[in-house]
This record gives C-alpha cells, sequence and structure tokens, in this order.
C-alpha cells in the first residue's frame, strides 16, 4: 500500500553527506512521492553538486516524462496519499499524459477535489477514522475536521495515529509524530528546516503537516 506524505521541523544540525541525502530525499518526495532507492542515492551523491530540490525536480520531471512505469506509479501514489483510493482507468490514462509531478498531482487532489466538493473531503475523513481508529467520525468529529484546512488521506491518517499513540479515542489538529513506521500504512520522516523550505518551493506544499512545523509523511519510507 502507498503511503502518505507529511513534513515537519527539528532543530537538528546536518553534516555535508547528510544535506546531500536530504536534498536528494527531498527531491524524489516532490517528483516521485517516495524516497530515493540505495543506488539512487549513492548515484547522486556523486552527481548532485551544489544542486537545491528545486533544480534537482526539474531533471525528475524528465526522467517522469520519459519513463512511463515511473510516470504511472507516481500517480497511483499521489491518488493513495490523496483519497486513500487507486485512480481509474480514465483517470491514469488522462494523467500519464500531463508529465506532474507527485507534488503537483497531491496538490491538484487536494486543492481541486478535496477542497472544493464537501462530499469528498467528508469521504476521506472517515476513511481515514476507520483506518486509525476503527470506527467511523461521529458528527462532532466530522463537523470539526470539514471546518478546518482541507488535509491529505495520508495526512488524516497520521494525524489519527499521532492521536492513537498518545491513547486518545479522537484527534485534533496536532503536530505528527516524525517517527511513525508504518502505523496504519504511513511512516513519517523529518527533514531539516532548510531542507523543508527548499521542498516548499519546488511544489510540495501540500506535503506540509498541518500543526506546525516542517515533517513529511512519504510514500518510500516503508
Amino acid at each position: 500500500m502507498f503511503l502518505g506524505i507529511v513534513i515537519f521541523c527539528l532543530n537538528a544540525s546536518f553534516g555535508f553527506a547528510q544535506s546531500k541525502d536530504e536534498v536528494i530525499n527531498g527531491s524524489y518526495l516532490v517528483s516521485f512521492g517516495r524516497f530515493a532507492s540505495s543506488s539512487e542515492l549513492n548515484y547522486w551523491r556523486g552527481n548532485v553538486g551544489s544542486k537545491t530540490v528545486q533544480q534537482m525536480v526539474s531533471n525528475h520531471k524528465d526522467y517522469l516524462k520519459s519513463n512511463a512505469s515511473e510516470r504511472e506509479q507516481t500517480i497511483r501514489r499521489s491518488y493513495m496519499d490523496a483519497f486513500g483510493w487507486q485512480p481509474s482507468a480514465d483517470e491514469l490514462k488522462y494523467w500519464s499524459t500531463q508529465g506532474k509531478t507527485y507534488a503537483e498531482l497531491l496538490q491538484n487532489h487536494v486543492q481541486n477535489w478535496l477542497n472544493v466538493y464537501p462530499d469528498k473531503k467528508s469521504q476521506v475523513i472517515k476513511q481515514s477514522y476507520y483506518k486509525v481508529f476503527g470506527r467511523t467520525a461521529t458528527a462532532d468529529e466530522l463537523k470539526y475536521w470539514m471546518g478546518q484546512a482541507t488535509c491529505s488521506y495520508a495526512q488524516y491518517v497520521a494525524l489519527h495515529s499521532t492521536w492513537k499513540l498518545n491513547n486518545q479515542k479522537s484527534s485534533t489538529i496536532t503536530r505528527v509524530n516524525p517517527n511513525l513506521r508504518n502505523n496504519n500504512g504511513i511512516s513519517t520522516s523529518a527533514f531539516s528546516p532548510v531542507i523543508a523550505a527548499q521542498v516548499v518551493a519546488a511544489g510540495g506544499m501540500n506535503v506540509i503537516a498541518p500543526g506546525g512545523g516542517n515533517v513529511v509523511a512519504a510514500g518510500g519510507l516503508n
């Protein structure tokens, strides 16, 4: 099952090698909805130079256009992370011709669907409650979340999972736990503030977790 991506802020110091890995993984997250594999990391450690996340994403966009398999998996990740379900054959066919990154697809799904159609947003909220708490949201819970800024399915699951780990039976906006490991299908990880800002600049605003900070919940972290 694909995951979703959520970003937090940690006050941490990173060495040069770590910063390289963050740039690489940040660019892969924005582009493909996953982190780089070990072989991809090894390749880019010797080739990233002084590139920013945004500059790396430009390179990955060309790769997406030329690789049908990677493009399809990116589209599927965006649907699973935004809605909690797979795209239809027609949706997959349409987006395969658009050359969009994961972050661009996620932005479309959240801003042009969940944020526009209340029934879609409501369905995703209910689905996330069922996934984490094993029940549907109550009327009051649904009213609360419908009144908050719209999140992706992955972000809702990360939020609810954070509350469940604290032995709470419901949830509200909070900082997402940055150490979730395949928790209800979601894993999270922390970027440094500098790289988180580069992720946003590269179009990754909709991977930022609600509740403040700079964390990520990403598809390739399990």
